[in-house]
C-alpha cells in the first residue's frame, strides 16, 4: 500500500505520516500484544477512579483522539466529547485538527475549559513539551484532570514525528512548570512485557550463507517464537521474575489548581 502524507501547518516541519486509526483499542501487530492491553487496563481504570464528572455539563477533549476508542467510555462516563488530532484521516470525523504543541487555534479555545483531558501515546511525537504541557494546562478548567500516557520502550513509530521515550519523572517535570500536580503515575509493565515486546520487533538473521550461521539464527528464530508465545500466554511469569529498570508505558493523572 502506498503511503500517503497529510498537510503541515508548519513550513519549517517535515511532512507527517498517515497512520493507522484504532476505533478499537486492541493489538494489531505482535510488538503490540503487551503494551496495549496494560494501556487498555490503566486508561479504564483511570478513567474510572478520577474522570467522574463534579457537576452537569462537563466536557472531555481527547488529544491526539485518533480512531477515538475511548470516546463511548467518556461519554458514558456523563462529558460532551471532544476530539482533536493532527493527522484527521483514516478515522471518524475530529472536531478541531491542530497539533498539541503547536499554538491552539480559537476555534479549540471557544470549547473549553474542559474538566477531563486525555492524551493517550501522543507526547513522544511532540517536539515541544513545554509548549504542549502549557497547552494542556490552558485547556483545562480549574480543578480539571487530565491523563498522559506515553511509551518508555517501544520501537520507532509514526516518523520522523518520534522525538521521545519519557520517563515518569519527565512528565512530572513538565507538568509542575506548566502548574499541574501528579495525583497518579504509574511504570506499566515489567520485564517480561519489555522482553515480550523485543521478541517480537526482533528478526534473527545470519551474517552470511554459511551452514553454521544459518542453523544458528533459525535456532535463535525458533527459541524466540517459543520465548514470546509462552510470555504472552503467562506461561513464565508465576514461576520466574524477571526484574529489571525497564518498564513499557508511563500512565500520569495531572490536576489543575482549583484557582486556576
Amino acid at each position: 500500500m502506498q503511503e500517503t502524507k497529510s498537510p503541515n501547518v508548519a513550513t519549517d516541519r517535515p511532512m507527517r505520516q498517515s497512520v493507522f486509526e484504532r476505533t478499537r483499542y486492541a493489538p494489531s501487530l505482535p510488538q503490540e500484544e503487551f503494551i496495549v492491553p496494560l494501556l487498555r487496563r490503566e486508561i479504564e481504570s483511570c478513567i474510572e477512579r478520577y474522570a467522574t464528572p463534579a457537576r452537569g455539563a462537563a466536557k472531555a477533549i481527547d488529544i491526539g483522539c485518533g480512531g477515538q476508542p475511548f470516546r463511548t467510555l467518556l461519554e458514558q462516563v456523563g462529558y460532551t466529547y471532544c476530539g482533536v488530532d493532527v493527522n484527521p484521516g483514516g478515522g471518524p470525523p475530529v472536531d478541531v485538527v491542530c497539533a498539541a504543541d503547536e499554538p491552539l487555534p480559537g476555534e479549540l479555545l471557544r470549547r473549553g475549559p474542559f474538566d477531563f483531558l486525555l492524551c493517550t501515546e501522543v507526547v513522544e511525537h511532540m517536539a515541544d513539551w513545554h509548549g504542549g504541557f502549557a497547552n494542556f494546562a490552558m485547556l483545562l478548567a480549574p480543578g480539571g484532570r487530565a491523563l498522559i500516557t506515553a511509551p518508555y520502550f517501544y520501537q520507532l513509530h509514526e516518523e520522523p514525528y518520534d522525538f521521545w521515550r519519557p520517563t515518569l519523572h519527565a512528565i512530572d517535570y513538565y507538568a509542575r512548570r506548566a502548574g499541574l500536580q501528579t495525583l497518579y503515575r504509574q511504570p506499566a509493565g515489567d520485564g517480561w512485557d519489555v522482553l515480550g515486546t523485543l521478541l517480537a520487533t526482533c528478526k534473527f538473521v545470519p551474517t552470511s550463507t554459511r551452514f553454521g550461521d544459518r542453523v544458528l539464527a533459525k535456532t535463535i528464530r525458533v527459541a524466540s517464537r517459543w520465548m514470546f508465545r509462552a510470555i504472552l500466554r503467562g506461561k513464565l511469569q508465576p514461576r520466574v521474575r524477571a526484574e529489571a529498570p525497564l518498564y513499557l508505558s508511563n500512565v500520569v493523572v495531572l490536576e489543575k489548581s482549583q484557582c486556576g
